[in-house]
């Protein structure tokens, strides 16, 4: 069952998709913001677990807006995600910044394969944000995660021939390797193995295919279509978000 929170999250969520569905702007925004500001609530009151479910849906409406080319709401998403990661930093709150630098990345990635290219690049300087921070504060899994982010948004960027935020992506994720081995952290050995790892242990798991690397080497790079990756994307994460209650991922 979820609490008053959650479910607060879960409403503002779908209408803010609605609203990006719909291409209404100011809707889509105003929820975005509203997610944002029950998120500060949450993390300000140590509610690390019910932040996750902010994180889902800003995340659901920043790929809804990319999938409609629609700038601005994603752009706003970024910008969401960044705020609430940074205090999640500040706490050391290493599960929910899983979900957001999974959030982020998602935003991103979606941005990229549409060719919007702002949210694109404020989603790379948001995911190295986190992963230096991560380093900083010893969290092993954000930082193999937000290095994996990094190279998918470079994969799909490279992909549609977007220089700039594959050069960006790139010169971010070198920056959080050299951080980590500066500090006698992660391997980078270790990061470049992480990808077939994260591949090999969900393969069989149909309902975890979205954590699939895109860019995995062995893996056939299919398109990056609206119909596999979008639709259905609420309906996913609010299964997702049950599971993780549980879990405690």
């Amino acid at each position: 069952m979820f609490t008053m929170n959650e479910q607060k999250a879960i409403e503002l969520g779908e209408a803010g998709i609605k609203a990006a569905s719909e291409r209404n702007e100011y809707d889509a925004i105003q929820n975005i913001d509203y997610l944002r500001e029950l998120g500060v609530e949450l993390i300000k009151g140590d509610l690390e677990k019910e932040s996750k479910m902010v994180a889902v849906y800003i995340r659901n409406i920043g790929t809804k807006a990319a999938q409609k080319r629609f700038e601005e709401p994603a752009t706003a998403a970024i910008e969401a995600l960044k705020e609430l990661s940074e205090m999640s930093l500040e706490k050391g709150y290493s599960n929910a910044l899983w979900s957001l630098s999974r959030a982020v990345q998602e935003v991103g990635k979606g941005a990229a394969h549409f060719k919007i290219e702002v949210p694109a690049q404020k989603a790379v300087g948001v995911l190295e944000i986190i992963g230096l921070g991560a380093v900083e504060k010893k969290m092993e899994v954000v930082t193999l995660w937000t290095t994996l982010a990094l190279e998918e948004i470079d994969f799909v960027s490279n992909e549609q021939e977007l220089p700039e935020i594959v050069a960006a992506a790139r010169a971010a994720r070198e920056a959080i390797i050299k951080s980590s081995e500066e500090k006698g952290f992660v391997a980078r050995q270790q990061i470049e193995v992480y990808p077939k790892l994260i591949y090999d242990t969900i393969k069989n798991f149909g309902g975890y295919q979205d954590l699939r690397p895109s860019s995995y080497q062995d893996q056939a790079n299919e398109a990056f279509t609206e119909e596999e990756f979008f639709e259905g994307e609420a309906e996913n994460e609010d299964t997702e978000a049950g599971e993780t209650e549980n879990k405690d991922e």
